[in-house]
């Protein structure tokens, strides 16, 4: 608690949602390279999470770049990080859905468990000797200690999300 205290003195209240916005940016950035660069093919549900970070890059660039822009509204800063929360604890929640079907602990969507892509395509059979072979909501493709690229950003936006929380409860008791 002395850490985010310390910080909280040190990164005006106005500029958390630009923070925010910048985190999600990162864990974009991050999924992009798996994808491109590492040749990670994303599942449907991956998409899923990509569009709520675009959500709170949006959220966050709004809210930080009206705080920036009008600073008489920085009062009302701890209201404004809390809509930007809440997508983050819905992104955690989602990632961590993801993250429980590769695990197999609950089913997942059949659309992307159960070659629902391929029909997405049509014909399934020209699909398969096209050679697509989409990537299931159930198989985790890359895992590290043991947690996929859905656990991780279950992990990350779970932690953002309570910084963030914590920030707007702070700036409201100020």
């Amino acid at each position: 608690m002395a850490f985010m205290t310390s910080l909280l003195n040190k990164i005006p209240l106005s500029r958390w949602p630009l923070l925010l916005a910048g985190g999600s940016l990162a864990v974009l950035l991050g999924a992009w390279g798996f994808q491109y660069i590492g040749l990670y093919e994303p599942c449907a549900l991956c998409f899923d999470q990509r569009d709520i970070h675009k959500l709170v890059i949006l959220l966050g660039a709004l809210t930080g770049g009206l705080l920036f822009l009008k600073p008489s509204l920085d009062r009302f800063a701890p209201w404004l990080i809390l809509p930007v929360s809440a997508v983050l604890l819905y992104s955690a929640w989602f990632a961590g859905w993801h993250a429980g079907i590769e695990w197999g602990w609950w089913p997942g969507p059949e659309t992307c468990t159960a070659g629902g892509v391929l029909l997405a395509t049509g014909n399934p059979l020209d699909a398969l000797e096209a050679g697509l072979h989409p990537a299931m909501c159930d198989e985790a493709s890359w895992r590290l200690l043991g947690i996929s690229m859905a656990g991780y950003n279950a992990l990350i936006s779970a932690a953002m999300a309570g910084v963030s929380i914590f920030v707007a409860i702070t700036g409201l008791k100020k």
